[in-house]
């Protein structure tokens, strides 16, 4: 057999992303706040591009209203985009995953590293030295360990004392609880067990009553103790928690040498006191996350808009573009003519990007709120099943740019505000053979057990033939699912906890 040389030529077809259709994808994700970090950023880079963040102009937004989501006029917009690869391949799908040549894994999620410290920094004066760490400082509510701290330097005197207990305090979880054993604080500190068992006593009597406790029992005990309750039963009752939870007052009553009167007396006092006394100092105020997307009602039906409020835009200085590309004669041979033309066609791209990514917006939320327009009016249990297949098919675009344009916004409706994400649900099949929405049926269930007598729980079981006798298909498990997903307990525990309700 003689071995020849051969030449094999094989055709196959890969997408390779550039760069520009990479960051096109991530700009599908942002939510309003998202783009006007990442505009200041790139304001700061180039010299074309002036960012202004509080900008309600409909036409330099690039997006006009989808109309009345109630027609086929929905999700349409007047958004002016070039014939380029940028509208195909974001409407088919493309993804950084599908990218053959990458070797390692790319988040799919913009993280801007620029700080956006929101509309009271930018309408500060341009003068104005302003440090927005120490404003923060002199404005924010005070910590747990900051007011923990405080009361120790007023309190305890003695040197070595004093670095146990800021060991302590710095060992706070923010529940109030001490989040790390004696033995190990006894280390850092370079002394014994007992010496910072003795300081623990000291700190255990600070405000907020029960901070620095080790469990719920001891936070429970130095509360009763401040407030003068740690008589005989409550020390019997907060030794046996365990069946304080069980509900079994006879045997605590048993255990106590007390009736169950008292015993329910003494719930009824543990019930006034907090089992997490940090929480009120170390919780800082949230962060309200502006609507991305607002609906309202309209003569002909539902009117979905982007929210101008928040929504930056960008426009590009030609004055001073013209200026610069035409000032020089040897353009080829002049770095700085290479840089201010490459600005200008990234700031110009980067422009028709942000235009393609609020048409694209519109089109799927106004198709959104086309099939969903029934939860708009009649709320929850009016929600119908939906796909993402379903909406990709009516607006014309792939499954995953419809998921990544609904993953992060957020809707503003007369109902409340919602994840956009939120208005997809799964199908529940029913007797009449048509289908229901997995969220109404969660919201059925939620409306059974809101109703059940009280100290008689509903079981799965039951509550499983209540849906069905609605029509609607349920397994005892697919109840069972739901309701924890509900966050509510099951019915031997709403049994329990109904017993302790009628025994205070």
């Amino acid at each position: 057999m003689q071995l020849m040389p051969s030449l094999q030529v094989k055709q196959k077809q890969s997408l390779v992303m550039t760069p520009q259709l990479q960051q096109a994808i991530k700009l599908l994700q942002m939510t309003n706040l998202d783009i006007a970090a990442f505009l200041q950023e790139q304001a700061l880079d180039n010299p074309f591009i002036e960012f202004d963040a509080d900008n309600q102009a409909a036409a330099e937004a690039g997006a006009t209203p989808s109309g009345d989501a109630g027609d086929d006029r929905s999700g349409k917009t007047d958004a002016v985009t070039e014939n380029s690869s940028l509208d195909r391949d974001m409407t088919e799908g493309a993804a950084i995953a599908d990218d053959p040549t990458a070797h390692a894994d790319v988040e799919n999620r913009y993280e801007s590293a620029a700080l956006d410290y929101g509309r009271e920094q930018r309408g500060r004066p341009a003068d104005t030295d302003w440090d927005a760490l120490a404003n923060l400082a002199e404005t924010g509510p005070e910590s747990l360990v900051e007011f923990v701290l405080r009361q120790i330097d007023l309190t305890i005197f003695d040197p070595a004392d004093r670095v146990i207990a800021y060991a302590l305090a710095e060992a706070l979880e923010p529940t109030g609880w001490l989040g790390r054993p004696l033995s190990d604080i006894a280390a850092v500190c370079g002394c014994s067990e007992a010496e910072v068992e003795a300081v623990l006593n000291t700190v255990q009597r600070l405000e907020p009553e029960g901070v620095f406790a080790r469990d719920l029992a001891e936070c429970l005990r130095i509360q009763a103790r401040e407030r003068g309750l740690l008589d005989d039963v409550m020390i019997v009752v907060l030794d046996h928690l365990d069946l304080l939870a069980n509900g079994d007052l006879q045997q605590l009553a048993r255990r106590a040498g007390a009736t169950i009167e008292d015993i329910a007396a003494a719930l009824k006092l543990i019930r006034e006191m907090n089992p997490k006394p940090g929480e009120a100092y170390e919780a800082a105020p949230l962060r309200v996350h502006a609507p991305d997307v607002i609906v309202t009602a309209g003569p002909d039906g539902w009117v979905v808009d982007l929210n101008r409020s928040t929504l930056p835009s960008l426009t590009i200085n030609e004055t001073y573009a013209a200026a610069v590309t035409n000032g020089r004669k040897n353009k080829a041979e002049d770095a700085a003519s290479q840089f201010a033309a490459d600005s200008l066609g990234s700031a110009r791209w980067l422009r028709r990007a942000l235009d393609q990514r609020n048409s694209t917006t519109l089109k799927i939320a106004g198709e959104i709120i086309r099939q969903q327009a029934d939860f708009l009016t009649d709320g929850l249990s009016a929600l119908k099943p939906l796909a993402l297949k379903d909406v990709a098919e009516a607006v014309g675009m792939h499954e995953s740019t419809v998921s990544r344009v609904t993953s992060g916004l957020l809707l503003a409706t007369p109902k409340g505000c919602f994840p956009l994400k939120s208005l997809f649900s799964v199908s529940l099949a029913t007797d009449e053979g048509d289908s229901k929405a997995a969220a109404a049926v969660r919201n059925m269930i939620e409306a059974i057990i809101a109703g059940e007598p009280a100290g008689k729980p509903y079981s799965d079981d039951a509550i499983a033939g209540m849906v069905s006798e609605k029509g609607v298909k349920l397994a005892r498990r697919t109840v069972a699912k739901y309701r924890d997903m509900l966050k509510i307990p099951s019915s031997s525990e709403r049994r329990r906890r109904a017993r302790l309700e009628m025994a205070v």
